[in-house]
């Protein structure tokens, strides 16, 4: 009878030890540069993926720079993650990145660069299409204005994927339009109102005449705001932001500003978070992807542009996009 009782009870132990296992909670590595303006909606949209999906999440950060990365992702890996996923600041940190993850066994996604060519392989590549956003930008300045048009452009951090890739898109765009040419080279604004602001400045007083200022992210675009109201110029220059943010919804509001590309970061990240969840699942997933982006005007911008405050409507909108590839934002009404 004591025999029965011990083997039952240690087949009993059996089970909850299975159990327990099978129904684990999944842990995600999540690295970002940092959680200001941008990247904290892109946390936001992150975490509203894995609260629903009951998945636990832990973030480390680089501040864009290599070793920081790689730092990063070692660390997740020492802290037995299940997977992770990485904004790179390159594409050959990513590369770097999915050696480090591949080497010890634990899947990696890779966004917003690219990953450069190697033997570390990403099981995704979730991005903005850079290319396509400033190629849209260029083709979308050209119809909506007319005249010459001479372009002033701020962008974000210098050398990484985004600005590299923005770069030639627009130029490569502007070549095949008519009267589009940048009256400056581009200049780097760090993605921040105050060296944006004194750029924009330094410009003006230089001499140089440009009736288009193009900001590559709302805090850019804000600094170039600033700038021209500053030296008089506001109202003669017509005012661009590749975001879609808060401050740049309250400058459409405002009445200062003129045209926006529209992206997500909530949206983005929720993409990426449910597709990495999904390839953990057995489930369908991408393995590269582009996140949605909108060309918007100071006369349509409310009925069309992407929110940063994605909220739980906005899931069926990343699992549709995950899942076939294409951007249904009607499944969010």
């Amino acid at each position: 009878m004591k025999r029965k009782a011990v083997l039952v009870l240690a087949l009993l132990v059996i089970f909850s030890c299975f159990a327990v296992s099978a129904f684990a909670e999944m842990t995600i590595g999540v690295v970002i540069p940092y959680e200001i303006g941008y990247f904290a909606a892109y946390h936001a949209g992150f975490q509203s993926v894995a609260d629903a999906e009951g998945v636990k999440l832990v973030f480390a950060y680089h501040n864009y720079q290599a070793d920081k990365e790689a730092e990063a992702v070692q660390n997740l890996i020492s802290q037995g993650v299940d997977a992770i996923n990485v904004v790179c600041v390159s594409p050959e940190s990513a590369q770097y990145s999915c050696v480090l993850a591949n080497e010890a066994g634990i899947p990696i996604q890779c966004s917003d660069s690219g990953v450069g060519e190697g033997k570390g392989k990403p099981v995704a590549n979730i991005d903005f299409d850079w290319i396509q956003v400033y190629k849209l930008v260029a083709e979308g300045l050209r119809k909506d204005l007319k005249g010459d048009l001479n372009v002033m452009w701020i962008q974000g951090f210098a050398g990484t994927p985004p600005v590299m890739l923005g770069i030639k898109g627009f130029k490569d765009t502007i070549a095949k339009l008519n009267g589009v040419k940048l009256a400056t080279d581009v200049q780097d604004g760090q993605y921040a109102v105050a060296p944006s602001l004194n750029i924009t400045k330094t410009i003006i007083e230089s001499g140089v005449k440009f009736n288009v200022a193009i900001g590559a992210c709302q805090e850019i675009t804000e600094g170039i705001i600033q700038g021209l109201k500053e030296e008089g110029l506001f109202g003669k220059v017509t005012v661009v932001t590749v975001n879609g943010g808060p401050m740049d919804i309250n400058n459409f509001l405002k009445g200062n500003l003129d045209f926006a590309l529209s992206q997500s970061p909530s949206l983005h990240a929720m993409i990426c978070a449910k597709n990495l969840i999904a390839f953990m699942n057995k489930q369908p997933y991408q393995t590269k992807i582009y996140s949605p982006i909108v060309w918007v005007n100071k006369k349509d911008w409310k009925g069309k542009y992407i929110s940063w405050k994605v909220d739980e409507s906005w899931l069926p909108v990343a699992y549709e996009m995950v899942k076939t590839g294409k951007y249904k934002p009607e499944l969010a009404k």
